[in-house]
């Protein structure tokens, strides 16, 4: 092992789309070498307030129970919050497959694997390979079986994949990832081993700025947009976890599962009442085949709901 002097850099570009990588940048899909010289350090750059544009548009995923309670904006954040077995995973590929692959001359994505099974993985890979849109995506895997320093690492290698293609590409990107709760977990096993003294619920002192870094790249600006999709572990059930409490405050859309509704049969397994969105209570208008203002108030006026509308 040799000290280079210089944080992990790896690389970025066309040269990445259609493969899997981990934290180093090297290959794991068995099809030879990345050749590029397109590099870049996995530390962030700041992104001036001045450029930053807020979210104004929906993205139609085609699942009705999303896309009336819970809509989800481009350039915007939407988490999907849900205890094990519930039903994230099989969610967040549903909405891959209706954005992506229903949309896939329009975007260039990137999936970051922190901490989830290899077998989530190996389908995805296939399923991407099969609807011909593999060439627009990249792939980045930091799997369970890892140590926690790789996948502490994994979520801000994606993150700077999306800044190239947003800041050097400017393109728009829609950033998945699967999941964020295993990032803040990480990041507590590594306190843990250097014995940091702990903070709130047992976690690192540092969670708040260390989840505050991660999200705060993930901004759309003048340059380009990235959409953020983040499936969240909720431990035990207890969305007041202090990790996951520490997600909701970035967070545009929120679309909660719920076990008593999973165990019912009805799926996807949403709690309307839990889910909101920033969108229900601005006016946003999506594309050409979603023209209908979601404003709350326009609704009521229509008759579509009845009953107070709280702004």
């Amino acid at each position: 092992m040799v000290n280079t002097g210089k944080s992990i850099e790896i690389p970025v570009g066309d040269a990445v789309l259609g493969r899997i990588i981990n934290i180093f940048g090297e290959p794991q899909d068995g099809r030879g070498e990345i050749k590029t010289d397109e590099r870049r350090t996995i530390v962030s750059r700041d992104v001036s307030f001045d450029d930053v544009i807020p979210a104004s548009e929906v993205f139609v995923t085609g699942i009705k129970a999303i896309d009336f309670f819970s809509p989800l904006l481009k350039g915007g954040k939407v988490g999907l919050f849900g205890g094990a077995g519930v039903g994230k995973t099989i969610l967040l590929t549903e909405i891959i497959h209706n954005v992506v692959i229903l949309n896939k001359d329009k975007n260039v994505s990137v999936f970051t694997g922190v901490g989830e099974r290899s077998r989530e993985g190996q389908e995805l890979y296939e399923s991407l390979d099969e609807s011909n849109v593999l060439s627009s995506v990249s792939l980045i895997y930091g799997l369970m079986g890892e140590n926690p320093a790789v996948r502490f690492r994994t979520a801000l290698i994606g993150a700077t994949i999306a800044e190239h293609f947003r800041d050097e590409e400017k393109k728009n990107v829609l950033f998945f990832i699967d999941n964020i709760f295993r990032y803040a977990q990480a990041g507590h096993e590594l306190s843990t081993l250097m014995n940091t003294i702990p903070s709130e619920g047992g976690y690192q002192a540092t969670l708040a700025s260390e989840m505050a870094n991660f999200q705060e790249r993930l901004v759309s600006n003048t340059s380009g947009s990235i959409s953020s999709f983040e499936a969240v572990y909720v431990p035990a059930d207890d969305i007041t976890d202090y990790a996951v409490q520490s997600i909701f405050p970035y967070f545009d859309s929120t679309v909660v599962l719920s076990r008593e509704i999973y165990q019912e049969g009805r799926f996807p397994a949403i709690d309307l009442l839990s889910s909101t969105s920033s969108g229900l209570s601005i006016d946003i208008v999506g594309d050409s085949h979603y023209h209908t203002v979601i404003n709350a108030q326009n609704l009521l006026k229509k008759g579509i709901i009845t009953g107070p509308v709280h702004s």
